[in-house]
């Protein structure tokens, strides 16, 4: 069904929205699947895509053009990398729909996998998960 790469559309959970006691997502946004557990539920680990500019703060990586068009992005636009939604797929209601808008290449989720590793072993990830 879903594999790494694929971009979807989800009402995305930020980290600072569940900080402030929220629960759902404001507002639809593209996001980007980069691992599909084998496991039953199978979960889903969700990373947003944002067309502002993020903080430098923040562990993020821009999309190339390219990708924006493989992805079915507007250009330019930026993967954020530092946190998460996971969530069971037996309970995606948070997915604006199950059809991909477009699917990165193998090569950029392997470079955004490397990223995702190194945040992980900064302590700089965070997870939302959703219910």
């Amino acid at each position: 069904m879903f594999k790494a790469g694929d971009v979807l559309r989800c009402y995305y959970l930020w980290a600072r929205q569940v900080g402030d006691g929220e629960e759902s997502g404001r507002k639809e946004r593209p996001v980007c699947l980069l691992v599909k557990t084998p496991t039953e539920p199978v979960k889903l680990f969700l990373f947003p895509i944002t067309s502002r500019s993020p903080d430098p703060s923040i562990v993020h990586i821009a999309v190339s053009e390219i990708e924006c068009r493989r992805g079915g992005l507007r250009f330019p636009s930026w993967l954020i990398l530092d946190e998460y939604n996971l969530l069971r797929l037996d309970e995606a209601y948070d997915l604006a729909s199950t059809t991909p808008i477009g699917t990165f290449s193998p090569a950029f989720v392997r470079k955004v996998a490397t990223l995702i590793k190194q945040a992980a072993a900064q302590r700089r990830l965070r997870v939302v998960i959703r219910k």
